[in-house]
């Protein structure tokens, strides 16, 4: 056996690409770099390198074209059978090529002669059977020695080969093998289960024959034993080198995202690759002993398949994982070298408390490799500690490409978290939004050249429109994946998940690892799913639904849901607080163990999950969709109680009405209890409208529990005390916001902290309504404002800007600044629609068609203030309740509402300052109409587009003044202020 070489394979090759680029390649990151600037050269030199067998030409490397359309060696020929069987120098024919361990029974090893012989006499039986080049073949079957056998004894013939794991339920067999058209048949009947065979058989019309790998009795089709068809067939035909990109592998998505699709992969290209990531990366040698924990159903089955090709001896294993112990004992018994296994097994390891280097000789062992999900920093400790001072490798790759985008170095250090390198030749990089490449911040992960690994194509997909879609209409050019990474300046790659399990919650993206991480310190929780939702209480808005597996005797009782809360805010921040916790039974996981966060996203909200079939239980589907209705449906608890102070009580419930909640203590956090910004806003207007106190954004921010805010409340001067309210110091004349609809400066405080300017940033409040509670118009508003501005800023000129309601009392109070021979220096408008009172008849009518149209595009606008609205005997007066006599209208939006009908009797007067209107994204079909009202009264109006909608009370969607929109606002505004 030829011994490991002293220094890394990688070594070598870097000197054969050196003294072909005739420049030193010895700097870090310089063979990378070769390797995507000049494509031809490395491939070419790689091919040569391995020492594969090929014929034909070689002299045309890459035709020309992009990442989806340039091909690799088109006049070289080779056969992937001869290439993983071949006699190799230095390493006999009796030396061990596979060694199949099973569950109960002694495991058997095949040195690689008689490897090779099987294969061959197999193929001459495949060949007897009817197979013939170009066909395809389904192989349904445990991971195990004949396996391999069958899957070269086609490969031999040119035939293509599709593998599934017997465990698979029949649906999920033909949603793959369907589009697959398969001749032949391969089946291990006796390890799939009861009736599978046969409904996979007549779901599948162009199957002529089956081939059995049991004993049982024949199916409705033609059925040979393939132990008969061995012992009865002639010489092997002749292996024969075909086309680079000659078929050898149809893979599947795993289904994470709807129905698997079904990839072509060449046999050039498959090869070239793995033995590129074998050798170079990962360093294997004839010396080496690999197992990699798989199915026949996942890619690295094929991968490890190929380790063959460089002489690497090759262990499988067909039984169940029954516990931490099982596959180190393997490891162990049959010493293996390299391991390959996934973070979860690891994490099973860890939680289980078992120690690895402490049970079994681990000795061999000299790299384990991970990949399948993203491996946590902790795993690499624990490997550390509990497995020996071994690297431990993170891969990834997929399906889609049979191999790795980022993997292992034999030369580059181990960072805890992260993968050592990007592969050889691909020009792996990070992109924004864009397609703009960052370095060192997540982005979504792409490919910029081509590399032979890619698919050949999909089946029926006649016109290539479906791979298209799939790859590259994101960033046309680049391969874009669908997993969110970091990449480093050193080539050193964190991976995030994947980008379509980023959850979006009202504009502000969540990668949900950074979840599963802090629940990693959460013992209660075994495992975890963060989800979109579409809210039910706010049409067109988002909230996040987390999905938690509990261990044996833990209840999600309150206690636990604040301790949850608690920590996701704490560690991770308010945003990573989930709007609904729930527990389930189990996750939807595909048949290669996959998380598919698309099948959940799609059960907790009841839309049709397209990827059923591709699950192993897709029966907890329901049991998700059943504990989110309960949760979200379910009455809430008692409010709580304030131990006796009455304004701690009163303040309490509050917190229970707004949030929808019970059972609050005095010290629970608002974020904890699943609180968003848009609450936080609703409960500081209740405090103003309920206990008649003011208390600022601020203040609530720094102790946001009931205790707190009932002592702010305390503090806090009455809504009548209001004035001029220093927002932001700074030197110059200030910028005046005026309040809002209920008299608060709240939702301008992400709008303050953005603004770029050193002039101090004021907030005028005034009162809106007279002794007896009754709102003033807006003119009388406007004057007892204009005695509080002048006491803060006596002289002008004035700037002056205010949203929605607050930008009419701006308006008024320019007027009458004007009208008084005072100057304004500017009125900035923030999506304030112009008054009915002022529209003529046009406008009004284009007022009422926009209304319409948008109630009969989303259905919401009986919603919006329909889920405002509390089922109780009628009580005050309001729209809504003079509608319905049985409802009583939330007092937040009744008092909207009156100072709603105060601003639509406003006629605005002449204002000869200049005038910007931000007008929002949202707001522009409302507005289209009727801005020609704004004219008239500004003759100097200037309109700037602002993303966002309204964002009011009577807006659920996202604003322009949220967290999402307001950095453009702000910068919009700093921009024009005067």
């Amino acid at each position: 056996m030829t011994p490991a070489p002293a220094v890394p394979q990688l070594a070598a090759f870097r000197t054969w690409c050196a003294e072909a680029a005739g420049v030193p390649l010895d700097a870090p990151g310089a063979l990378h770099a070769f390797s995507v600037a000049q494509p031809r050269l490395f491939w070419r030199t790689l091919l040569e390198w391995t020492g594969l067998p090929w014929s034909g030409s070689a002299d045309v490397v890459l035709t020309d074209g992009d990442v989806r359309t340039a091909r690799f060696f088109p006049d070289v020929r080779l056969n992937y059978a001869e290439a993983l069987l071949r006699p190799l120098a230095g390493v006999p024919d009796d030396a061990p090529a596979v060694t199949a361990v099973h569950a109960g029974r002694p495991a058997d090893t095949l040195t690689r002669g008689q490897l090779r012989a099987e294969v061959g006499a197999t193929a001459a039986a495949l060949a007897d059977a009817g197979l013939r080049a170009g066909d395809r073949l389904v192989l349904v079957a445990p991971h195990a020695a004949g396996t391999i056998v069958v899957a070269l004894a086609a490969a031999a013939l040119g035939a293509a080969v599709s593998t599934a794991a017997p465990d698979m339920g029949a649906p999920a067999l033909l949603g793959r093998f369907a589009q697959v058209e398969p001749v032949l048949a391969v089946l291990d009947r006796a390890a799939m289960g009861a009736g599978t065979a046969d409904a996979l058989l007549a779901g599948l019309p162009t199957v002529c024959r089956l081939v059995a790998l049991d004993d049982l009795p024949p199916a409705a089709v033609p059925t040979d034993r393939l132990a008969d068809l061995v012992a009865a067939a002639g010489p092997s035909p002749e292996w024969e080198r075909r086309p680079f990109d000659h078929p050898l592998f149809v893979m599947f998505s795993s289904g994470t995202t709807g129905p698997p699709k079904a990839m072509v992969h060449g046999a050039g290209g498959t090869l070239l690759e793995h033995v590129k990531e074998h050798r170079l990366h990962g360093d294997l040698t004839p010396a080496d002993t690999l197992y990699f924990h798989t199915t026949t159903a996942w890619m690295m089955w094929n991968w490890q398949l190929s380790a063959l090709a460089v002489g690497a001896h090759v262990v499988t294993y067909d039984g169940p994982v029954t516990g931490p112990e099982t596959l180190w004992r393997l490891v162990a018994e049959h010493g293996v070298t390299v391991f390959g296994t996934s973070p979860a097994y690891l994490q099973l390891c860890q939680d289980a408390g078992w120690s690895p280097a402490a049970h079994v000789d681990l000795s061999r062992v000299r790299a384990v490799l991970s990949t399948g999900a993203v491996l946590h920093e902790w795993q690499f400790d624990w490997v550390a500690e509990h497995v020996g001072p071994v690297p431990l490798q993170s891969i990834s790759g997929g399906t889609d490409i049979i191999g790795c985008f980022v993997l292992g170095s034999p030369e580059a250090p181990v960072r805890r978290g992260r993968a050592q390198a990007r592969s050889l030749g691909l020009d792996v990089a990070a992109v924004d939004a864009d397609g703009t490449e960052v370095v060192g911040a997540v982005g979504e992960l792409v490919c910029r050249n081509p590399f032979p690994s890619r698919p050949v194509g999909f089946l029926r997909d006649p016109d290539g429109a479906r791979f298209c879609a799939a790859y590259f209409a994101e960033h046309p050019g680049m391969w874009t994946h669908g997993d969110l990474v970091d990449l480093d300046a050193d080539g050193s790659a964190r991976l995030h998940g994947r980008s379509d399990g980023v959850l979006n919650i009202d504009g502000v993206r969540i990668g949900p690892s950074e979840i599963y991480t802090v629940l990693r310190g959460v013992p209660e929780v075994a495992d975890a799913m963060a989800v979109e939702q579409r809210d039910p209480d706010r049409a067109g808005g988002t909230r996040m639904v987390l999905l938690a597996v509990l261990r044996d005797g833990a209840e999600l009782d309150e206690a636990l849901r604040r301790t949850i809360r608690r920590r996701l805010r704490e560690q991770a921040s308010p945003a990573h607080v989930p709007a609904l916790l729930v527990a389930v039974p189990e996750l939807p996981l595909t048949h290669n163990g996959k998380r598919s966060e698309r099948a959940a996203r799609d059960a907790v909200n009841g839309d049709p999950v397209a990827n059923a079939d591709a699950l192993r239980s897709p029966g907890c589907l329901e049991a998700i969709r059943a504990a989110v209705a309960a949760a979200g449906s379910g009455p809430a608890a008692a409010a709580g109680t304030g131990a006796g102070d009455p304004l701690l009580r009163a303040v309490t419930a509050l917190w229970a009405e707004v949030l929808g909640t019970g059972g609050i203590g005095p010290d629970d956090d608002f974020a904890d209890l699943g609180g968003t910004s848009r609450q936080v806003l609703s409960l500081l207007r209740r405090v103003r409208l309920d206990l008649g106190a003011d208390v600022p954004l601020p203040v609530f921010a720094g102790q946001p529990t009931p205790r707190g805010l009932a002592r702010a409340v305390a503090a806090a001067g009455s809504p009548a005390d209001g004035g001029v309210v220093t927002l932001r110091p700074g030197t110059g004349r200030p910028v005046v916001l005026v309040a809002d609809a209920w008299g608060q400066l709240n939702l301008y405080a992400g709008l303050v902290e953005r603004l770029a300017t050193d002039r101090p940033v004021l907030g005028l409040q005034p009162r809106l309504t007279g002794p007896d509670g009754t709102h003033a118009p807006i003119e009388e508003v406007a004057a007892q404002a204009l005695e509080r501005l002048r006491a803060a800023q006596p002289e002008g000129p004035y700037t002056l800007a205010g949203y929605s309601f607050g930008g009419l009392v701006a308006t008024a109070m320019t007027t009458a600044l004007e009208a008084a021979g005072e100057p304004v220096a500017w009125l900035g408008l923030l999506d304030v629609r112009p008054p009915r009172a002022a529209l003529d008849p046009g406008e009004l009518a284009a007022q009422r068609w926009a209304g319409r149209l948008r109630t009969l595009r989303s259905g919401r606008a009986l919603a919006a203030v329909r889920h405002r609205l509390v089922a109780v005997p009628a009580g005050a007066p309001s729209p809504a309740a003079a509608a319905d006599p049985g409802v009583r209208a939330d007092p937040e939006l009744a008092f909207f509402t009156r100072s709603e009908a105060v601003g639509e009797a406003f006629r605005p007067g002449a204002v000869a300052a200049p005038v910007t209107y931000f007008l929002a994204e949202g707001s522009r079909a409302a507005v289209r109409g009727t801005l020609t009202a704004w004219r008239r009264v500004a003759a100097d109006l200037t309109v700037v587009d602002v993303p966002g909608h309204h964002g009011d009370v009577d807006d659920d969607r996202v604003g322009m003044l949220s967290a999402q929109h307001v950095g453009t606002l702000a910068e919009r505004f700093s921009a024009a202020l005067r």
